[in-house]
């Protein structure tokens, strides 16, 4: 990190220089030598105390506790310096006050509980805890050198006096504390890509922690003077805790540094390094009187060491392929969506007051590409798209493959301009085409972009506002690119919503059918009826047939869901029909693909079995669009004909029909559209209904007409030939209860008695 900036390493040589002259020019004089160093310190701790300051306006509020505590402490640690200065001057004396002693040690309290609060912090993003084992071993070796060269010696020198012996080894202990906390925080930065200026705040501490330690050997073997090398140690780690507030605030700045590759795990060697100085360590304290047996076991003690640390590098080297293998995508090369997840979910997690942008791409031809020369042809497409989208993006960005034909490309701290900017590299870009094999293929992108935190807080809420962009970028015209918004979105993310929640909409009992009379126009008695599917969503209400049915035919869902329309309807039809109700006749609106499905006429058989509906009171209508694939079509309504079945052709008028077509279909009746029956108000002569209408009726077919609403529109139906209609002018689409109220209208019986003359006469 310092490499990236020299302030820091400038500030750093510029102390060890002062701190090296005042000792040399003084070097005769300890109280001068002694006061220079003091002053040196509680300047550079100034210093410090402003960088940290910096740092906690810049931080995000989750973080700033870590920094008020590490304020806290610094200025504990200033004051005991000031206090220590005070009496030099005053008093003349070298050494420091028993009183500064004890606000140091507060301030290390203090310093003690920001790390914690970091590491805790830390912690909580990383639920492995592989480094508990190292830190153990780590820890084990400190501890018995502390207690051998350290607190030993102590407490042999205090004797009975339990004061004496508490305040000597507070601080080999509080230092054991923080060594330890800073161990687990040292590997939690090898797993962070966020905060590696804390490595800064890693070293002062140890570097303060190692002087303090030597400082109580050095005090049994009155060693200590002033302008010791363990006072520029000192000097330096509050230097180092400074520069971490200085760093801090640079990276804090600069958001492109946030979303690092992380690297190797550095600390894997520390119980190893830990076993062999305690081994040496050991021998020393031995004064190295080994014999042939201790000797023996040191050699193959340290072979083992070797071999372990051989396939320790070997399983590093491995876990770096695999760790690749899992984040890339083998046939690009790119970041995979794997790695899209985690690194941009904890840079939200971190970085709740940052800014990003997704780019969110789609190639729009490639499955034509796919379909047309193969998957081998569509590699090399995909393989060439991530090279011109690599030369597009800048080095601070990052871009990943998704799967498919989709790419996402993660822009750190991006403003709207910056975004439309690379929007236009990424389409320039793709405006040459590409040879591949001798083929020129032209593929364009479409890109969905969506912004933190405007357009979501979430990953997954910025990755469906960018893919609802990008859809909406395809239904411009491909070929270009467009912000979420949440005015021109609302539509499409209803869409989804409704696509997915019509999924469970029948296991959750949510679909109801409504039924709507159909009339004799002469007479309004009912002659049959019509079953119209309704969805009531406990979220989205009551959702119209005309928004979620499009949907269930675009994602297959409409066979599932027919099938259970008809189920419902034959049942519903049955039953009424066993509880002396009038015999009508039940339509049923049949998709095209529902129509088309190669199990169809076995679901219309096995229904009818289940039920136990005659199949004379059941009607199927079909759209015109069954006429594309006339042959087939034609099959399976002779199948349903000689079934017993009625087929009606719905919306008639509004499709391609062929009357040549026509004429050889087995239907039985056709339904004029409603817009048609609307234009009657305005044009009673209309020459389309009378058409349609003398068509059926030449043909042989009933006609029924939809959509009534006036007595104008009955009157002119009715002159024209057309005997039976629906609509609101005799009743909306109503529930079982509400029909079964108007099967029991007396005029009602008539007509079904009527109704069933008409059906045993066929």
């Amino acid at each position: 990190m310092l490499n990236k900036n020299y302030f820091p390493v400038t500030i750093l040589l510029a102390i060890i220089i002062l701190f090296y002259s005042w000792t040399f020019f003084f070097q005769g004089n300890a109280w001068l030598t002694a006061l220079g160093i003091n002053v040196l310190q509680i300047a550079v701790g100034l210093a410090s105390l402003l960088w940290l300051f910096q740092a906690y306006r810049k931080a995000a509020r989750r973080q700033k506790n870590f920094w008020i505590l590490l304020l806290i402490g610094l200025a504990l640690y200033i004051s005991a310096n000031g206090l220590w200065l005070y009496f030099q001057i005053s008093r003349g004396a070298v050494d420091s006050e028993e009183f500064s002693y004890a606000i140091w040690l507060v301030a290390y309290c203090f310093f003690l509980a920001a790390l914690i609060s970091k590491t805790r912090e830390l912690s909580n993003a990383y639920s492995g805890r592989s480094y508990i084992f190292n830190i153990a071993v780590f820890m084990i070796m400190l501890a018995s050198v502390s207690f051998h060269y350290l607190i030993n010696p102590v407490l042999e020198a205090s004797g009975d006096s339990w004061l004496l012996t508490w305040a000597s080894i507070i601080y080999p202990v509080t230092d054991l504390t923080i060594l330890f906390v800073l161990t687990i925080l040292y590997y939690l930065l090898q797993k962070s890509e966020k905060q590696e200026w804390l490595i800064l705040c890693v070293a002062g501490f140890f570097i303060q922690v190692m002087a303090d330690s030597y400082s109580v050997y050095l005090e049994f073997s009155n060693g200590y003077q002033p302008g010791h090398v363990i006072d520029l140690l000192w000097l330096v780690s509050i230097l180092f805790i400074g520069l971490t507030g200085y760093c801090a605030k640079q990276n804090l700045d600069d958001t492109s540094w946030i979303m690092k590759s992380s690297g190797k795990d550095k600390g894997t060697v520390f119980p190893y390094l830990s076993i062999v100085v305690l081994i040496v360590l050991v021998i020393h304290s031995y004064q190295w009187d080994l014999n042939a047996l201790s000797a023996g076991l040191l050699v193959i003690f340290l072979l083992v060491l070797g071999r372990q640390l051989q396939i320790l590098r070997r399983n590093e080297q491995l876990m770096s392929e695999y760790r690749y293998l899992a984040y890339h995508d083998p046939l690009t090369g790119l970041k995979n969506r794997s790695s899209f997840g985690e690194q941009i979910e904890r840079v939200l997690t971190e970085y709740p007051d940052g800014k990003l942008a997704l780019l969110l791409i789609d190639l729009d031809q490639f499955k034509v590409v796919n379909d047309t020369l193969g998957h081998h042809i569509g590699d090399k497409v995909l393989v060439q798209a991530a090279r011109r989208l690599e030369s597009a993006i800048g080095r601070d960005m990052l871009l990943f493959r998704l799967g498919g034909d989709k790419f996402i490309i993660v822009v750190a701290g991006a403003t709207e301009a910056e975004c439309i900017a690379l929007s236009h590299e990424i389409l320039a870009a793709f405006q040459e085409v590409l040879n591949i094999d001798g083929y020129q293929i032209s593929v364009t992108p479409s890109i969905g972009i969506s912004k933190f935190p405007e357009h979501g807080s979430t990953t997954e809420e910025l990755m469906k506002n960018a893919d609802a962009a990008m859809y909406l970028s395809k239904e411009k015209g491909k070929n270009g690119f467009s912000f979420f918004n949440p005015e021109l979105s609302r539509e499409k993310i209803r869409k989804m919503k409704i696509e997915t929640e019509l999924k469970t909409a029948i296991r959750n009992n949510q679909l109801r059918l409504h039924y709507q009379p159909k009339v004799m126009l002469s007479t309004n008695g009912i002659v049959g009826m019509e079953a119209l599917l309704r969805w009531e969503h406990p979220e989205l209400g009551w959702v119209s047939p005309v928004e979620f049915i499009p949907v269930a035919e675009e994602t297959g869902q409409i066979v599932s869901i027919g099938e259970w329309v008809l189920q419902q309807a034959c049942r519903q039809n049955k039953k009424w029909q066993d509880e002396g109700f009038p015999l009508l006749s039940m339509a049923v609106n049949v998709s095209v693909l529902q129509f088309k499905h190669g199990l169809f006429l076995e679901t219309v058989r096995r229904i009818l079995g289940e039920t136990g509906l005659d199949t004379h009171y059941l009607e199927l209508e079909i759209t015109e669009s069954i006429m594309q694939n006339i042959k087939e079509s034609r099959e399976i309504l002779k199948c349903l004909r000689n079934m017993g079945i009625k087929i009606a052709i719905d919306d008639f008028g509004t499709g391609y029909s062929s009357l040549h077509v026509l004429q050889k279909l087995p239907i039985d009746t056709i339904k004029i559209d409603k817009s048609f029956v609307d234009e009657l108000d305005s044009n009673s002569m209309n020459p389309m209904v009378k058409t349609i209408i003398d068509l059926g009726l030449n043909l042989n077919l009933t006609i029924v007409a939809e959509g009534i609403e006036s007595e104008d529109q009955r009157d002119i139906l009715l002159d024209q030939g057309c005997t039976i209609g629906q609509g609101y002018l005799y009743s909306k689409p109503v529930t079982p209860e509400a029909f079964e109220e108007l099967m029991r209208m007396p005029e009602v019986l008539d007509a079904g008695k009527l109704a069933a003359g008409v059906q045993s006469g066929r």
